[in-house]
């Protein structure tokens, strides 16, 4: 049994201790896409609170096809689309969250070009519908396989390319 496995059943059988060292486990990758799927700290901060809620609720019905993070990712996933229904709303920060090192300093010039590209590119992202900003995130900023994301979001591997390829696309309109 993994160390992932045993934590699992621990926290089932109600070791809040075990849940606490999940929580941990969890709690960078998925405040960094909650973040990049809400564009503001606070609210980033909610919904992931209410996806590790939502997690010890659930964990009962946790059968263990898929890890942790897989299963944790999906509620946290479903929670943001609840939220989304109800605001209409999408807005996306690609550069919180987001690790970005230079050999040296850039000069202002060359910081000023590369805030103005993520900026274009934030903006066409926000652009795309909720099932391509998804897709996006999982593949460029979680840096997810194609099998890892067909996992996680319950579709065939064929499917995650072809979104992916869509997605691509639609960038490439909203760009030119």
């Amino acid at each position: 049994m993994t160390d992932e496995a045993l934590l699992v059943t621990e926290a089932k059988n109600g070791d809040l201790q075990a849940f606490s060292r999940i929580i941990t486990s969890l709690e960078t990758r998925l405040y960094r896409v909650a973040l990049f799927l809400c564009g503001e700290r606070e609210e980033a901060r909610d919904l992931l609170q209410e996806t590790f809620l939502g997690l010890y609720r659930s964990l009962p019905n946790f059968k263990g096809k898929s890890g942790i993070y897989t299963y944790a990712y999906r509620i946290l996933l479903n929670l943001h689309h609840k939220r989304l229904r109800k605001k209409r709303k999408i807005t996306i920060s690609l550069t919180e969250g987001v690790k970005i090192t230079y050999p040296g300093l850039p000069s202002a010039a060359e910081s000023f070009a590369e805030n103005e590209k993520k900026e274009r590119i934030r903006a066409g992202i926000a652009r795309l519908p909720a099932l391509f900003q998804e897709i996006i995130v999982l593949r460029y900023l979680e840096e997810l396989s194609y099998q890892e994301i067909a996992d996680m979001l319950k579709v065939n591997e064929g499917t995650v390319k072809s979104r992916l390829f869509k997605a691509k696309n639609l960038l490439r309109k909203i760009f030119l």
